[in-house]
């Protein structure tokens, strides 16, 4: 009897020790002890960093004078706490869990080829690696580390973004609409001027609501994209422009000049090319304007008027008129002349 219920129990061990084995995770191997996905020394002092993903390819550097920019983006500067600074942190926490796979099928289904990312620090050292999908367990991305044949586990989860677009600054001017304290207008045909009576004030005349909107969408101009000096489309857009200043209470003045170019693609917005400058010669806006055009966000577009009649129709827009042309207007038969005289006007008889 003792000898079958130690058998019993030796079997029950042995159906728990196979229900663990089915539950482990089949792409993670026996982990070593974990290390830094990326030694410190490189990124304590980066020069370099490369993403690619979805097809594009982005390479930030860092220039002579200590700034970020994109290589790709004609030097642009890099959109440093929204894009680097997280990522440079995320890595910072990345840990190097040990070894996933080595089996090349299941490195296939990794889509290892995919992503990948290199940072070079200053110092010449390199961290170069293939980016897969997160692992099974849920740490963190799968890696192949350059030069290995083998996949890693990491804990990795920063988000890559490859696209150079999304990783320049794009603020051409960063103000707020109450330190405007007066906006000009010059278009083709006219010029409108305006100013606060004093700081906290609002624009005044009928004229004084439609100020106020244009510059709160002026207060921050942002660039949507970057087109090279130069550029034939930009050039031609340039042809016919209107030029918005506006007039800082710091005594800073602030100048963009507008063109608009053709859309994209049927039923898009056109193209609105825009030229920043700032009374600072130093003011990061020139810059920018040094290096590229630039087209601001769509929605920009419907917010500025490109024309002193535009302008006034904003101002005053045309009464709208219910009924048809030529129609007769029920109800109003008082004062109702005609033809031939003073004649009496017949009223509907009552209604029963």
């Amino acid at each position: 009897m003792r000898n079958k219920s130690l058998l019993i129990g030796t079997l029950v061990l042995g159906l728990g020790a196979l229900a663990l084995l089915n539950l482990k995770p089949q792409d993670t191997a026996d982990s070593g002890p974990k290390s830094p996905l990326v030694a410190s020394e490189i990124l304590t002092q980066p020069k370099s960093l490369t993403l690619k993903a979805n097809g594009k390819s982005t390479t930030v550097e860092k220039a002579a004078d200590g700034t970020w920019v994109v290589k790709e983006k004609f030097n642009l500067p890099v959109d440093v706490e929204n894009r680097l600074r997280p990522l440079v942190i995320a890595l910072q926490k990345a840990e190097n869990l040990g070894v996933l796979t080595s089996n090349p099928k299941r490195l296939e289904k990794l889509g290892l080829t995919d992503s990948s990312l290199s940072m070079t620090g200053e110092n010449g050292k390199v961290f170069a690696a293939e980016i897969g999908k997160p692992t099974d367990d849920g740490a963190g991305l799968s890696m192949r580390l350059q030069g290995e044949t083998s996949a890693i586990r990491t804990s990795f989860n920063g988000y890559l973004e490859a696209d150079p677009t999304n990783w320049m600054d794009s603020v051409l001017f960063n103000g707020k609409p109450e330190d405007i304290k007066a906006i000009s207008f010059t278009w083709a045909d006219g010029q409108q001027s305006f100013a606060r009576p004093e700081k906290g004030k609002p624009f005044g005349g009928k004229e004084g609501p439609t100020v106020e909107d244009i510059v709160n969408a002026l207060a921050i101009m942002r660039a949507s994209d970057a087109a090279a000096k130069g550029d034939k489309e930009a050039a031609a857009a340039f042809a016919k422009f209107w030029t918005v200043k506006l007039e800082l209470f710091d005594g800073a003045t602030v100048t963009a000049v507008f063109a608009k170019g053709p859309a994209s693609a049927p039923n898009e917005q056109p193209k609105l090319f825009t030229r920043v400058s700032h009374s600072d010669p130093k003011h990061v806006s020139n810059v920018m304007g040094a290096k590229a055009e630039f087209l601001s966000q769509p929605w920009l577009s419907e917010q500025l008027p490109a024309s002193l009649a535009e302008f006034k129709r904003r101002v005053s827009p045309p009464a709208e008129n219910p009924g048809q042309p030529g129609a007769p207007q029920l109800g109003n038969f008082q004062g109702l002349s005609l033809p031939g005289g003073n004649a009496p006007v017949l009223t509907p008889p009552p209604a029963k």
